[in-house]
């Protein structure tokens, strides 16, 4: 501590200032408040105008996934086993192995007092090295020591392991204690490395400060009471998993300041004089873990400091057992894009609160600038489109992709992926509160004989289920699997329809109750039928394929949709379009599926509609098809069919593939495919008004010169609507594209 006369500053007295009189001695104490009332000035303002968080264009403390979890990274430690300032660092500049093994400019050294120092690589197993690679490591302000990299220590040098690169160093260099890491661990993003990039932070009126990245392991106080107990602070805990369970944590920033004397900076001494003239005041911040709490420490807690200040920065959510903490178990919890407009602004002009609107949280899909302009027009807001995975050879889309319970888009399609140049079934993620704004990697979930037409429903447990045609010809079959959509490509295959010696075609999967119903076409009879399973115990009602339509039907359509318990279906049956409900029935007790209010309507060309259902309810739901001179909608009402369909305005025979969604307030949105010119087609918006009936203008989705069609609108609850389709700009390429339409702000 500093050697005071006394501390003169209350904040209560509303001092500004200090005035010194002339003929009077000058006392530590006066000096003293003037400073205390400057820094107070400042953080107030900053705490009460400007509030917490991450100023613009910053990302400061963000809480971030380690390579791999934390498991089997490189660690660099000092072996000092003495107390004193202890430091490790890499020389990025001079070792050619540093980015491979994870040390960047930004993550190249790290310091500790009381304690050995610890600097962790973001990068994991496997390394790829190359003999002759260097690491050349400073511990403790000795003389640098170079690890050069030799084949002869590694299996696979282009593949190193996290065991034989820790065997190289711990053999190449004595001042340096290499260890791999074992999970419980994240990183505490800052800056570049330089002052100017620096990650910054208000909490309190206090800027804290990161120029660098961190591993929470490598912080001063991580396992280290001797230094806590120095500042008077609580230890920074390892991390732990729940013993059983789950169990959300809360990580958050914890400012101080603390005073700093000769002991610690030996340049506060002036040399001419000999002697410590003043001390100084230092800001601190630690990043700490609170097991299964939401909220920062308050007075009472037994880990609250007064002088602290304290800011939320995400949610871990840990699982029992598992040491690995990858990006998916981190929730950003920072406020955002600090500015100093009016607080009311943003609540008055979007209408969310202005401190959630700072944390990311309700905030508009789309700017206000397009969105007004689009309205203007008399169009919908849209996104720019967004492409799902580009690819040789034909994506082709079905009605496949669903949106999962976390918001995330997942398109499910065939294409020539994966070994060899048969169709294989893809999938692809969007999570929109990812960040990366693109799709993940893509991934075939089939191998072997060729896999196409999917068709997927989301089950109630976050399993997706997958069916699709598995074979050509006669050995055509119908299969499933289901899982969790990072694990469908090891989920088991399960045979739905196995016909044999025939061919069972474009399965139509519909998710009602606790069951699943499957539509196929049986090549032999030339026959929709059907089968139901019971997705909760993993078994078919249906020994085998139930009739549904007419024998010796002409080319393959079926659409069907549930809602209200029921699955609403409809087909084409040669110079007809007919359409029914499905009443699946229950597994327990066991009970048929029952086919009722069956109806039609005359085609003008035989097998040449195309149909899509929108169910509703029990009793409501609405056919939509295209047959060569416009859409129809045939619509059911209170259980009763209308007498005849009526067309959709400014439709003609240019128009085809419809599909459509419908929001709470019972807006329906049906999107098709219209002719524009030649080989040009787009795809085509159009709104049905909820109390008037009537059809809006229409709005092309994408105008581009190229063949867009098949599109499969999805409704995603906060986001609005997801329209994927499939566009073919040189035949036989053929990529899918997904765009976002904004329907609330």
């Amino acid at each position: 501590m500093g050697d005071f006369s006394r501390s003169t500053f209350d904040r209560l007295k509303h001092y500004v200032g200090v005035r010194l009189q002339q003929g009077v001695p000058l006392v530590d104490a006066d000096w003293n408040e003037l400073e205390d009332i400057r820094r107070y000035e400042v953080q107030a303002f900053l705490k009460w105008f400007v509030g917490d968080g991450v100023p613009a264009g910053n990302d400061g403390f963000r809480i971030a996934g380690v390579a791999g979890g934390g498991v089997n990274t490189i660690r660099l430690a000092s072996p000092a086993t003495t107390p004193g300032r202890s430091t490790v660092s890499v020389d990025v500049s001079a070792s050619t192995a540093a980015a491979a093994l994870g040390f960047t400019a930004a993550n190249r050294q790290a310091f500790r007092a009381l304690a050995p120092a610890r600097l962790t690589g973001d990068a994991t197993q496997p390394f790829a090295l190359a003999a002759g690679m260097t690491l050349v490591v400073s511990v403790d302000g000795a003389a640098p020591q170079t690890v050069t990299f030799a084949a002869a220590g590694f299996a696979t040098i282009a593949a190193a392991t996290a065991a034989e690169v820790v065997a190289a160093v711990n053999t190449a260099a004595n001042r340096v204690v290499a260890s791999a890491g074992i999970g419980d661990d994240f990183v505490i993003v800052g800056g570049d490395g330089t002052p100017d990039g620096a990650g910054r932070c208000l909490v309190d009126g206090r800027d804290a400060v990161h120029e660098g990245r961190l591993n929470y392991s490598s912080q001063q106080l991580f396992a280290n009471p001797a230094l806590a107990t120095a500042w008077d602070v609580p230890v920074v805990a390892e991390l732990t998993a729940p013993s059983s369970g789950t169990r959300a944590d809360l990580v958050y920033l914890d400012v101080w300041e603390r005073e700093v004397t000769v002991a610690e900076d030996e340049t506060l001494v002036d040399q001419l004089i000999n002697v410590e003239t003043c001390v100084r005041l230092k800001r601190e911040w630690a990043v700490r873990v609170r097991p299964g709490s939401g909220q920062v420490p308050v007075s009472g807690d037994a880990d609250f400091r007064a002088g602290h200040g304290y800011l939320p920065l995400a949610q871990l959510n840990r699982q029992a057992g598992v040491t690995t903490l990858l990006p998916a178990t981190l929730a950003d919890l920072r406020p955002r894009n600090l500015l100093m407009p009016p607080a009311t602004l943003v609540e008055d002009v979007i209408g969310v609160n202005a401190s959630d609107y700072r944390r990311g949280l309700n905030r508009p899909q789309t700017n206000l600038r397009d969105a007004i302009n689009a309205l203007l027009a008399g169009r919908l807001p849209v996104v720019d489109d967004l492409a799902v995975s580009p690819g040789p050879g034909a994506d082709v889309l079905q009605r496949a992709s669903v949106v999962d319970g976390t918001g995330a888009l997942n398109a499910i399609w065939h294409a020539p992926r994966g070994a060899g140049t048969s169709n294989q079934i893809v999938t692809a993620r969007f999570d929109p509160a990812g960040g990366s704004g693109k799709f993940g990697a893509a991934s075939v979930i089939t191998s072997g004989v060729a896999h196409l037409e999917p068709s997927a429903v989301l089950l109630p447990t976050g399993e997706i289920l997958v069916a699709y045609q598995a074979d050509s010809g006669t050995n055509a079959d119908i299969v499933m699997k289901r899982g969790l959509p990072n694990a469908l490509a090891g989920a088991a295959e399960q045979p739905v329809a196995t016909t044999a010696g025939a061919a069972d075609q474009g399965v139509r999967a519909v998710l009602v109750n606790d069951q699943v119903v499957f539509f196929a076409f049986q090549a032999t009879l030339k026959q929709w039928q059907f089968r139901r399973y019971h997705h909760t115990d993993n078994t078919f009602l249906d020994s085998s394929m139930q009739n549904l339509s007419a024998a010796n039907l002409g080319p393959q359509e079926l659409h069907a949709a549930s809602a209200g318990g029921v699955v609403w279906v409809a087909w084409s049956e040669g110079n007809k379009l007919q359409a029914a409900r499905l009443s699946p029935g229950t597994a327990a007790p066991p009970s048929p599926a029952v086919v009722d209010l069956t109806t039609n309507v005359p085609l003008p060309t035989p097998n040449t509609a195309t149909v899509f259902v929108l169910a509703i309810d029990a009793t409501n739901a609405m056919v939509f098809y295209a047959e060569g001179t416009g859409l129809w909608m045939l619509p059911c009402v209170a259980g009763v069919w209308a007498g005849a369909p009526t067309k959709v305005t400014d439709t003609d025979g240019s128009d085809s593939q419809p599909s459509a969604v419908r929001d709470a307030d019972g807006t329906v949105y049906l999107v098709a495919t219209r002719v524009i010119s030649g080989n040009d087609t787009d795809i085509v918006l159009r709104r049905r008004n909820a109390v008037t009936g009537q059809w809006g203008q229409s709005q092309r989705m994408s105008p581009n010169p190229a063949n867009d069609q098949r599109p499969h609108p999805l409704f995603a609850p906060g986001q609005g609507i997801w329209v994927l389709w499939m566009r073919t700009v040189a035949a036989p390429d053929a990529e899918i594209f997904a765009k976002r339409i904004i329907t609330a702000i």
